[in-house]
């Protein structure tokens, strides 16, 4: 895979891991408003379920011809950018 391909993978990965977070924070607020939802309600977490569909047809689309080594780089972008997200938003 040449480099530029891979740079937007991992680009495009971490947009993902991103749209995640703030799809779940959208549908937590969405769901959440005159009810006493906490922040882990399963309603908040389906946004999850979006999420990683879009990572999988991504994915899919750019390396279903490569080794599956990219699919282990795209993972750990994708959920260290997760993880990055809760880290800095649990500070603020």
């Amino acid at each position: 895979m040449k480099i530029s391909k891979w740079a937007w993978l991992m680009i495009g990965n971490a947009a993902l891991g991103l749209i995640t977070c703030y799809l779940y924070i959208l549908f937590w607020v969405a769901f959440s408003m005159g009810d006493t939802e906490t922040i882990l309600s399963w309603k908040a977490s389906t946004s999850f379920l979006t999420g990683v569909l879009l990572f999988a047809v991504w994915n899919y689309f750019m390396i279903r011809n490569h080794d599956r080594k990219y699919w282990g780089h795209s993972a750990f972008t994708y959920l260290a950018t997760i993880l990055l997200f809760i880290l800095l938003f649990q500070t603020i």
